[in-house]
């Protein structure tokens, strides 16, 4: 989905959107928006009127995504269609498999006939040790048991 530059038709995209996926953050944001003071736009956004702030520019590059994730294919996923990139959570996702996959893949080079049992094991027990304080000792078992 791709915004509006016109700020009320993007809000009430929004709105529906936040309804549709998240109803109990449209109910709180409702309630949040109903407490405001009369003199809100001026505190918050420092101009007079609420009419003017609807001229406001955008700041930063931070897009909205407003549709939710797709866990199951990032290809499909509406907010990362929306920014033309890897969404907050496919990135987080992509971030969390290659943290796990480099070590596997780097075992793989140095001893092509380690599992990834035997190096998923190498991890936790390294990891284990680490804890420890036995971290040179981990280090040392996982490149002295290699080939």
């Amino acid at each position: 989905m791709t915004l509006s530059p016109d700020a009320p038709t993007t809000a009430d995209t929004l709105w529906k959107r936040l309804v549709e996926h998240q109803p109990a953050v449209a109910a709180a944001l409702a309630m949040q928006v109903r407490a405001l003071p009369e003199d809100w736009a001026q505190r918050v956004l420092g101009v007079a009127r609420p009419h003017a702030a609807l001229e406001l520019p955008t700041t930063a590059d931070v897009p909205m995504e407003i549709e939710s994730y797709d866990a199951a294919d990032w290809e499909n996923c509406p907010a990362c269609g929306e920014l033309d990139r890897l969404c907050r959570y496919h990135r987080g996702y992509t971030t969390g498999y290659e943290a796990l996959n480099q070590p596997l893949t780097e075992a793989c080079r140095v001893g092509p006939k380690v599992t990834v049992a035997d190096a998923l094991r190498r991890l936790t027990e390294a990891d284990e040790a680490a804890e420890r304080g036995e971290l040179a000792v981990a280090v040392e078992r996982l490149t002295g048991e290699q080939g």
